[in-house]
């Protein structure tokens, strides 16, 4: 598994390391498949406020 530079002490992980890791159910790789962009890396805390301001979005 590669990982990242490190942000700060956290590991970096790549959109497709969050969609294949066991961390996350389905439900939640396909709202990550849409809100990570491909080319850009993440600690699991950035993964878990996008999907928390994500789902806390007023509908329009």
């Amino acid at each position: 598994m590669y990982v990242a530079e490190k942000k700060q002490g956290q590991k970096l992980y790549t959109k497709q390391q969050f969609l294949s890791s066991k961390k996350y159910t389905a439900g939640h790789k396909d709202l990550l498949s849409v809100l990570l962009e491909d080319k850009k890396s993440y600690t699991h805390e950035q993964v878990k406020n996008i999907a928390e301001k994500f789902l806390k979005k007023e509908v329009e």
